[in-house]
């Protein structure tokens, strides 16, 4: 599960990055928690999913309309199994959830 407290994405930094990009996340493999990065050049409409080793969907850990910049997650694992993980980035216009900009899955792994 997402902290209560860190419940959004933590803007970053003041400097517009030139193009959108999603970072492997830190620690890897974690066992506490990670810090999942991404960067938007422009504002958009940003879903970040988790998902399990089957591809099946855990969580929605973040959807909203962001303006450009670089922004952090942070992910608390009290609630989630040992295993490998994958989470998804997707970027949209902010008036359509249909025209897509951006698509990129990392690969994570939790160890307890």
């Amino acid at each position: 599960m997402i902290e209560e407290q860190k419940n959004k994405a933590t803007f970053m930094d003041e400097l517009i990055p030139s193009e959108f990009y999603l970072s492997q996340n830190y620690p890897n493999p974690f066992n506490d928690k990670t810090a999942i990065k991404y960067c938007l050049s422009e504002r958009t409409k940003v879903k970040l999913t988790l998902f399990n080793s089957k591809r099946e969907k855990v969580k929605e850990l973040f959807s909203k309309v962001q303006k450009e910049g670089t922004y952090e997650i942070i992910l608390d694992n009290q609630n989630l199994p040992a295993g490998v993980y994958y989470y998804e980035l997707r970027v949209f216009y902010p008036e359509s959830s249909s025209q897509q900009l951006f698509e990129e899955t990392k690969k994570m792994i939790l160890l307890k």
